[in-house]
């Protein structure tokens, strides 16, 4: 079989540039959408994190006005607290010689009995010696361990025991020092 083509050959060529004509106008088409859409979703986009923004930075101004209540409240707070410390401290040197002799006297057995008691003061201690006397040895071995059991004494020492016979009985002496720690 034999072809002929009737068809001149300059024909074929401006169909040929009419196609390439048509593939390079859809493609700048193609192109130029993509663009476009690209473009509207970057504007789309920023509206929407502008808007974001607009709609937080509104909620941080409300916000802004509690933490200013807040930092002012804590500022009161620190003022109370000062003012408190202040009257604590105060407070802490004045009422120390009453709690200890409350805590000295408190758990003392009728038997016993000072006939002296010296306190210096060192800081938040006072350091105690008392010349104790006592009727009952029982009696004043368990207020030596009251002493030194009773977490408000430290260093609890008792000096040499010395015992002497009176008309009323037996009476021992020694003397005691310790540190004493208010609670």
């Amino acid at each position: 079989m034999i072809k002929i083509n009737l068809i001149p050959p300059e024909y074929i060529e401006r169909i040929n540039r009419k196609t390439v004509v048509a593939k390079a106008v859809l493609a700048g088409v193609l192109i130029a959408a993509v663009i476009t859409l690209a473009s509207l979703w970057q504007f789309t986009r920023e509206k929407t994190i502008g808007f974001i923004l607009q709609k937080r930075e509104a909620e941080l101004s409300v916000l802004q006005k509690d933490v200013d209540q807040v930092k002012a409240i804590e500022a009161q707070i620190a003022e109370v607290q000062r003012y408190l410390n202040a009257i604590a401290s105060v407070n802490k040197g004045r009422l120390l010689y009453s709690h200890f002799l409350q805590d000295l006297t408190g758990d003392l057995p009728q038997t016993i009995w000072f006939s002296n008691v010296n306190t210096t003061v060192r800081g938040d201690t006072l350091a105690v010696n008392i010349s104790l006397n006592s009727r009952s040895a029982y009696d004043l071995a368990y207020w030596i361990n009251y002493l030194e059991t009773s977490g408000i004494c430290s260093g609890v020492e008792v000096g040499g025991i010395s015992i002497a016979e009176t008309e009323e009985g037996r009476t021992l002496t020694a003397p005691v020092t310790f540190s004493y720690t208010a609670k």
